[in-house]
């Protein structure tokens, strides 16, 4: 019996998958990362000596996308905001600098921390607003809705006089006077936590805790400058401390600078920034963060 066999092509050559074309397309296209974008935090509030504890900064607005699509070769715009320096004496802490990455929302930065000899130069209003000084009849700042908390407020006039805690990402600050002053607690982003609240002022021995670790303390009667936040996160500055003895003026410390953070699945692509950038892959997953303004090409 014959059988019939039909003849064999030679397969062509330079044929390239389809599937391949549309893995490659993949690899190569759009792309859509976490972006994370944080102000810069407010700085704390001063005072003098023989008066109350000033209050702690707020910290920077921050605003979240998962939903941004970023092409390779295009050029996104990004601002970074700097952080409000800290007050002395009768004055306010100054307010941190707005953030942004392209389209996404602007992140506020942090209201800058009362004074803590008066009630006038309250807390202020920012993405986190700064806590308020000791001196009962301040008020403090209001945060930005969706991008941070209020301040704490004074409370009831007690020992030992301490300035309010700035707001935090997610808390308001604690009240000052006989409670902890404490700053609000920060935003957990990827193992970091971002823009944490600054401590309020103390007039006696212990420095009022930052938002999160990331927010500066506040200064006490042994250190009364209070710390800065913690560098890149968008925190509070901590408010003055004071001896209560004197009339010296004693300052706040400074917010932190504002970041952007990019994140996604798989290895670093061909990025390139024309500010500060350093970028980590770890278990799979690649981190951008920007520091400075600049332009990113994605």
């Amino acid at each position: 019996m014959r059988y019939n066999v039909g003849r064999m092509r030679r397969p062509m050559r330079n044929c390239v998958s389809s599937q391949l074309v549309g893995f490659v397309a993949l690899e190569g296209g759009p792309y859509i990362p976490e972006i994370l974008v944080v102000a810069a935090g407010g700085g704390g509030g001063g005072t003098t000596n023989n008066q109350y504890g000033a209050g702690g900064g707020g910290a920077g607005g921050y605003v979240f996308s998962n939903s941004l699509t970023l092409v390779p070769g295009n050029l996104y715009t990004v601002t970074i905001g700097v952080g409000g320096t800290g007050g002395t004496g009768s004055a306010q802490g100054n307010d941190g600098g707005n953030s942004s990455f392209t389209s996404l929302t602007l992140a506020v930065g942090g209201g800058g921390g009362g004074r803590g000899n008066g009630t006038s130069l309250p807390g202020r209003a920012g993405g986190s607003g700064g806590g308020s000084g000791g001196f009962v009849g301040q008020t403090a700042g209001t945060g930005t809705a969706g991008q941070g908390s209020n301040g704490g407020s004074p409370g009831a006039d007690a020992f030992p006089y301490r300035g309010a805690g700035g707001g935090g990402a997610t808390a308001v600050g604690s009240n000052g006077n006989a409670s902890s002053g404490a700053g609000g607690a920060g935003y957990l982003f990827r193992s970091v936590n971002y823009a944490g609240g600054g401590g309020g002022g103390n007039t006696a021995v212990g420095r009022p805790a930052g938002g999160s670790s990331v927010g500066g303390s506040g200064g006490d009667s042994l250190t009364t400058t209070g710390n800065a936040g913690s560098t890149s996160t968008g925190s509070g500055g901590g408010g003055a401390g004071c001896t209560g003895v004197g009339s010296g003026s004693t300052t706040g410390g400074a917010g932190s600078n504002g970041v952007v953070v990019i994140c996604y699945s798989g290895n670093a692509k061909p990025v390139s920034y024309t500010g500060t950038m350093t970028t980590t892959t770890v278990s799979g997953i690649t981190k951008h963060v920007l520091t400075t303004s600049g332009t990113f090409t994605a």
